[in-house]
């Protein structure tokens, strides 16, 4: 390259201003004409003396983990970009193709016009449609059959199709409720369940392998064949599905809905709708799709996050709502904010949402006396749940006579993967994880925010009787203990907090704490290790279950009052959960929240020693 931001950049190379990795990917992004687009944004960088921003963008590339890939959106290969969304297309292609690939994954029909193919969706944030039609030249450009939605869709939506279509595997373009800047590509197998090991690092190893991005036209892809559009009539499908969960005819409730300007009302609302819910009130500012996320604090639209449903509590206060429901951008998590029996709505947003936990439970619990009462609940179900999320909800499942698995790693994926394991003769009953997100039918195998419209039923019955889901919620502690769970993520971004982040974990193994918050400590249980020390007895045991980076330290030995160390597979942060019950923990539910709250702090102190 001739140009005279060549000289620039080897002076910054050569004064260790940028590295010699960033610096040679620059050049070479400007020498392709594959990056012609991305031209203009290297350069303002340049001129601007971002060397910062251009080392973070070029001086290594975008991580394809367990599912797939989550990024900034902006040039350079560790930005999300058509190039890099090409690479993983590739990559996938590649896979697929293989003559030694797995049953079920390997693409027969190369014509494209009868046999599996790859079902593509995408949602409503920035530059989501030109991805997803990136995706689709790319594998049509290897004879790879594409079945693309016309408009964007919800990411369970997209995981039925694959099982609808039978197709080979499945793509969503979306990064859930991530900041307004990023998007992701995740990868679905035929199962419809998000990739889980091995699967996802054989895809990584052809992703690497790409040394040249093959494309086609998309309306070239369209006339051979190999992009075809899929039918409306698989949306009513997929609604059918959503409607069938219903469990009682009880709509006689006043609901506030916002998709927090995602997809939600091509799933949420519509079944919300086929239900025959007639009292249902949008927020008109959070209906149209926009993916700055402009009316959401930070741009963030996570029902995680108490702030995001302030629009909508103020709705529920002007029209005297019952309960009010949030879907994420990609509409697989949902939200619920609920009034306070002496303040109804005018009360602070943290004390009027249901955190996923509480959630959770009353799915569970509605669900399952449910179908009890009406035989319908089958002599062998599976119940699932995460590690990190509330005992309570496998408690009552327990108590239903469901088989509980209890121990699955952090992500909906693992939950997925157990249906598509299960014994002949078991059915999936419900799965839950405290990140909201929830599944009550096996036919999606991701979580489903439309999961939530059982919330609004749930809430008709009771209304008959005058009572509401904080009643529901009240009654389920009394019968089976109460439970308190609280969380932190701390964010330790760069490679000096990935440093930090792995020398916490490291001395907490090496040195277990034998007292956090003035409790002692039963149990450090290990789940990369797969060990179990007891603190008191000092005698080591396995531990079942898939190997990841978790610490959990327990302080009674039932183990639902405990601390869970994790770092996050998808952000620079570590998080801390504490779960407290009365269950193994004598004290009211006040010296419970306390107690939670208090070992929360010491945990995040004793980590931040350790930190320095």
């Amino acid at each position: 390259m001739t140009d005279p931001i060549a000289s620039i950049i080897d002076e910054w190379v050569g004064e260790d201003v940028l590295s010699r990795t960033a610096g040679e990917a620059i050049v070479r992004w400007l020498d392709d004409p594959a990056c012609d687009a991305f031209a203009g944004g290297i350069r303002a960088l340049v001129d601007a003396g971002d060397t910062g921003e251009l080392e973070d963008a070029f001086g290594t590339s975008i991580a394809f983990g367990t599912g797939g890939m989550r990024g900034r959106m902006g040039p350079g290969p560790n930005r999300f970009n058509t190039i890099t969304v090409g690479r993983a297309a590739q990559g996938l292609a590649r896979y697929l193709l293989r003559e030694d690939g797995p049953e079920g994954w390997h693409i027969r029909n190369i014509g494209g016009r009868s046999g599996p193919g790859v079902v593509v969706a995408w949602d409503t944030r920035r530059n989501s449609a030109l991805f997803a039609k990136e995706t689709a030249r790319v594998l049509a450009a290897n004879g790879v059959p594409v079945l693309i939605f016309d408009g964007y869709r919800s990411t369970p939506a997209l995981s039925y199709a694959v099982r609808d279509q039978r197709a080979a595997t499945g793509i969503v373009i979306s990064a859930s409720h991530n900041p307004p800047e990023d998007n992701g590509f995740k990868v679905y197998g035929p199962d419809g369940g998000q990739i889980v090991a091995p699967r996802d690092e054989a895809i990584t190893e052809e992703i690497r392998r790409v040394t040249r991005i093959r494309r086609t036209g998309y309306e070239d892809g369209v006339r051979c064949g190999l992009i075809r559009t899929i039918g409306r009539d698989l949306d009513e499908r997929y609604i059918g599905v959503l409607s069938e969960m219903t469990l009682a005819d009880a709509r006689d409730v006043r609901v506030v809905y916002t998709p927090l300007h995602g997809v939600g009302m091509t799933s949420v609302a519509a079944a919300l709708e086929k239900l025959g819910y007639r009292d249902v009130h949008l927020v008109d500012e959070q209906v149209a799709p926009d993916g700055a996320f402009p009316t959401l604090e930070g741009g963030i639209a996570n029902p995680e996050k108490p702030s995001a449903f302030r629009l909508g509590i103020r709705k529920a206060a002007e029209t005297g709502a019952d309960l009010v429901l949030a879907s994420d951008p990609d509409a697989d998590r949902i939200g619920c904010a609920l009034p306070l029996p002496d303040r109804g709505w005018e009360a602070a947003e943290e004390d009027l949402v249901l955190n996923g936990h509480q959630i959770g439970v009353l799915l569970c619990y509605y669900m399952l006396s449910r179908k009890q009462a009406a035989g319908t609940l089958p002599g062998r179900g599976l119940f699932c749940k995460t590690i990190v999320t509330s005992d309570l909800a496998a408690l009552i499942a327990r108590s239903f006579g469901l088989h509980v698995v209890v121990d699955l790693p952090v992500g909906f994926k693992h939950v997925g993967a157990e249906i598509e394991r299960m014994p002949e003769g078991t059915t999936f009953v419900f799965g839950t994880e405290e990140s909201h997100g929830y599944l009550a039918d096996a036919r999606i195998r991701d979580k489903e925010a439309a999961t939530g419209i059982l919330l609004a039923e749930y809430a008709a019955l009771l209304k008959r009787e005058n009572r509401t889901l904080r009643d529901a919620l009240d009654e389920i502690h009394r019968t089976y203990g109460y439970f308190r769970e609280v969380q932190r993520s701390v964010v330790l971004p760069g490679a000096a907090g990935a440093r930090s982040i792995g020398c916490i974990m490291a001395a907490l193994r090496a040195s277990p704490p034998e007292r956090i918050g003035g409790r002692a400590v039963c149990h450090v249980i290990d789940r990369q290790s797969g060990q179990a020390l007891d603190l008191r007895t000092r005698t080591t045991g396995p531990v079942a279950g898939e190997r990841v980076n978790i610490l959990v330290f327990t302080f009674s030995e039932a183990g639902h009052t405990r601390v869970i160390i994790r770092p996050s597979g998808t952000e620079p942060t570590i998080k801390y959960y504490v779960s407290a019950s009365t269950v193994d923990m004598d004290g009211d539910r006040d010296s419970i929240d306390s107690l939670a709250k208090s070992v929360l702090a010491a945990t995040i102190e004793l980590c931040e020693q350790i930190q320095g």
